[in-house]
């Protein structure tokens, strides 16, 4: 009697053994590591190797900027061999700025409108946060747009890019400083625009 006890016993801790090892292994055997699915995330300074428009045509993340240069005929302002900085709003960035405005979609937009938001977003100079000039954190400095407006580019401590920091409305940049052949690339998550210094 005693026996058989004993040999259900461990004929029982024998079982239980193989199925939490069965149920850890299924465990792991389930998990993955999620791929980001919208941005690429690049090094510093990554060196593209194509111009800024053929950038964007290749990025889903970028298909409403995309939209709206096709909209506004202006893919010569991306493609230029001029070199200049590009500020270009996620798709993120263009579906908040037509909920806020209250636009069904890019098309209802009126166009006028779309190239104001292009100019804004393209500084006529190379900023790159590595440039020993701005080295220096939290010291923004003024650019002209191709709108003709001034836009005001610093970076943190950490050296996140920052747009118009000190002004009324200032914006945080995603992804900076990637290089394609005509310039400078930073990604924004916002629609950005003029804003008056802070007193």
């Amino acid at each position: 009697m005693n026996f058989i006890d004993n040999l259900m016993k461990k004929i029982k801790y024998i079982v239980i053994f193989f199925l939490c090892g069965f149920g850890t292994l299924s465990l792991f055997s389930s998990c993955e590591i999620q791929e980001s699915f919208e941005y690429d995330y690049a090094d510093d300074n990554s060196k593209l190797n194509m111009s800024a428009w053929t950038y964007i045509q290749g990025k889903d993340s970028l298909s409403l900027l995309k939209q709206v240069i096709l909209q506004c005929k202006d893919e010569t302002l991306y493609e230029r061999t001029e070199k200049a900085t590009f500020i270009l709003p996620t798709n993120q960035a263009f579906t908040a700025y037509l909920k806020e405005n209250k636009y069904d979609n890019i098309a209802a937009v009126p166009v006028p409108i779309l190239k104001d938001i292009l100019r804004y977003h393209i500084v006529k100079a190379v900023v790159n946060f590595s440039d020993p000039v701005l080295a220096p954190s939290n010291k923004p400095i003024a650019y002209t747009t191709e709108k003709g407006e001034i836009m005001y580019l610093s970076h943190t401590s950490t050296y996140v890019g920052l747009i118009n920091e000190g002004t009324n409305n200032q914006w945080q940049i995603r992804t900076s400083n990637l290089v394609p052949d005509n310039g400078v690339i930073h990604i924004v998550d916002h629609i950005v625009f003029l804003s008056e210094k802070t007193k």
